[in-house]
């Protein structure tokens, strides 16, 4: 009989056992289900809200001259490097030449026209006052038909003059449209900044060629510094515009500068802003959101940092 209460008793104590061993893994997993995430970290970089320029050249060429270097600021429409032009500038004066030649004789026929007129005027009356003369017995009909051509002849010069002028006004337009392409052509190879900023890099030399689907200057505009972040889908519809935000160096708790979120895409799109090695084929989104950052003075553009996210509170919008 006690050999066969033992193992029933042993049996029972095991039931028991397995038993407390459920319960507390369930309360792990209901403790872990229940945790508030308040924070997200997302990877991302610095740059100016306008973005950094990449400057390329309409037209190929060889480097005659660098006028900035890196770290000048720079205002729109300033030169920052030349390429050689001296056919540009060449056709250019020819063109000019041309220009004053051709309305110079433009002048010159109109004064011959207002010369002309004047004699054609002239002959005109004289021409009928011959004719009344003629009419009183005092003139030769041969006076009146000599007058009459001589008129005729003033008057097809003023004509022929006239024709000139139109076929030279028209020759001096399309010389001046000549000139203004030489000329768009001549300041197509002085590169100038596009907008107010500072110049980070400009990866060209003297007598280096250059061609236009060729980058060469990097320009920094005058804007706000910002951190471009990219928040994996998990938390993406977490985070909202107007929550606190903070960077940091990758790997670190020090924070570099705090801010605020103040713009996030209404979509989720692949990893773009960094991956782990080329051709990565992680199928995971991330959703950008754009930082404003209060004081980014010490930070570095183009620097990989890390983007906290408070997103304990959803601001009202």
């Amino acid at each position: 009989m006690k050999r066969v209460v033992i193992p029933i008793l042993c049996v029972a104590l095991l039931g028991g056992c397995a038993g407390n061993a459920d319960k507390g893994k369930s309360a792990a997993v209901e403790q872990t289900a229940t945790t508030v995430v308040s924070r997200v970290v997302g990877i991302g970089k610095i740059e100016p809200e306008s973005d950094i320029i990449q400057l390329s050249s309409p037209v190929s060429g060889v480097v005659s001259k660098i006028l900035k270097k890196e770290n000048d600021s720079v205002t729109a429409g300033m030169p920052i490097l030349e390429l050689d032009h001296q056919t540009e500038v060449a056709k250019v004066l020819q063109l000019q030449s041309q220009v004053s030649t051709q309305a110079d004789q433009v002048k010159a026929d109109e004064a011959a026209i207002e010369e002309f007129s004047a004699k054609y005027d002239n002959a005109v009356g004289e021409t009928e006052r011959l004719k009344r003369l003629l009419a009183k017995g005092a003139e030769t009909q041969q006076a009146v038909d000599d007058a009459a051509t001589n008129q005729k002849s003033f008057q097809s010069n003023v004509k022929r003059l006239q024709a000139n002028v139109a076929v030279a006004k028209c020759r001096l337009a399309e010389t001046k449209a000549a000139l203004r392409l030489a000329e768009v052509e001549r300041d197509q190879k002085t590169i100038r900044s596009p907008v107010n900023g500072k110049i980070l890099e400009i990866s060209t030399l003297i007598g280096g060629s250059i061609d236009t689907r060729q980058s060469f200057v990097q320009i920094s505009p005058w804007s706000p510094t910002i951190a471009v972040c990219e928040i994996d889908e998990l938390y993406a519809d977490k985070v909202a515009v107007g929550q606190r935000a903070w960077v940091r160096n990758v790997g670190s708790a020090d924070t570099l500068a705090v801010g605020k979120v103040y713009f996030a895409y209404a979509f989720l799109k692949k990893k773009s802003l960094f991956t782990d090695q080329a051709g990565e084929k992680e199928d995971r989104r991330v959703r950008t959101i754009k930082i404003m950052l209060d004081h980014p003075e010490k930070l570095l553009l183009n620097a990989r940092v890390e983007c906290v996210v408070d997103i304990s509170t959803t601001p009202k919008q």
